[in-house]
């Protein structure tokens, strides 16, 4: 009974331990990417994507650089894509890479946060 008892959780550990191995491999790497952010205009933009790109699922951090008009995103790629960035960014009236913002939250925003007509 006892040596029963004792292969069992050989096979038990075994098993755990195998599972926990074989869990390690499927770990995903984190991802950077550079969003550009052409109608950009103030620190109040700034903050606005920022927080819009924090909202993502699987996003670790975000650093909006706002002479460069860029965001560079970590994020986990399992969890989340740089579509699914882009569309937070124009979802709150910016452009993002090639997507143009939505045309509706762009007029919501504030006239400082509008690209000025020439």
């Amino acid at each position: 009974m006892k040596s029963r008892i004792f292969a069992l959780l050989v096979i038990g550990a075994t098993a755990i331990g195998m599972a926990g191995w074989v869990g390690c491999s499927s770990k995903s790497e984190a991802t950077t990417v550079e969003v550009k952010l052409s109608t950009m205009q103030c620190a109040m933009c700034s903050h606005t994507i920022e927080e819009a790109l924090k909202k993502v699922d699987g996003v670790q951090s975000v650093e909006v650089n706002l002479d460069a008009k860029t965001a560079k995103v970590t994020f986990d790629d399992k969890m989340t894509s740089v579509p699914a960035l882009e569309q937070a960014v124009v979802k709150v009236g910016y452009a993002a890479n090639d997507k143009k913002a939505d045309t509706d939250a762009y007029a919501k925003l504030p006239s400082c946060c509008q690209v000025p007509e020439n």
